[in-house]
């Protein structure tokens, strides 16, 4: 039995925009970076600044990964100092949001080691579709229907 959709496109309702970023696996990569020192190299590694959507999370990053290369440990403390020497050179307000952020990161319950490498797998695909928003399966926009299912055989 096959189906047929009858209807028109929903003139008052908007096509839906997917949600192209997850804030809870942006803070599990980001809290992890701080909570599991193995981990430090693959989660500097993989994920890139511009994959984080908001400007504190980017710089979180940024200065997670200043230490990593000074050889430093990725501890809370030494992000925090990264952030306030980078705040010093900068006047982006946004710094002293991602030092209130490595703080909060620091409480955070951060799952499993092979968990937190799915949540960077995550953040990297939402990232790519950021940058290719037109792109569909099949090509085309979801288009918001209003009708209904008709059988086509109606025996």
């Amino acid at each position: 039995m096959s189906k047929t959709l009858v209807g028109t496109p929903d003139p008052d309702q908007p096509p839906p925009c997917p949600a192209l970023c997850d804030e809870h696996a942006e803070r599990v990569v980001l809290a992890s970076l701080l909570r599991y020192p193995q981990l430090v190299p693959y989660l500097v590694a993989v994920p890139h600044a511009t994959y984080f959507s908001g400007p504190a999370c980017r710089e979180v990053f940024l200065a997670a990964v200043a230490v990593h290369h000074h050889k430093g440990a990725c501890t809370a403390a030494a992000v925090s100092a990264e952030l306030a020497r980078r705040q010093r050179t900068s006047r982006a307000s946004f710094l002293e949001q991602a030092k209130h952020l490595v703080t909060e990161f620091d409480r955070v319950a951060v799952p499993a080691e092979p968990v937190v490498v799915h949540y960077a797998a995550i953040v990297r695909d939402l990232a790519a579709l950021r940058r290719h928003p037109t792109a569909h399966p099949e090509g085309l926009p979801p288009v918001p229907m209003r009708g209904f299912l008709m059988d086509d055989d109606t025996t």
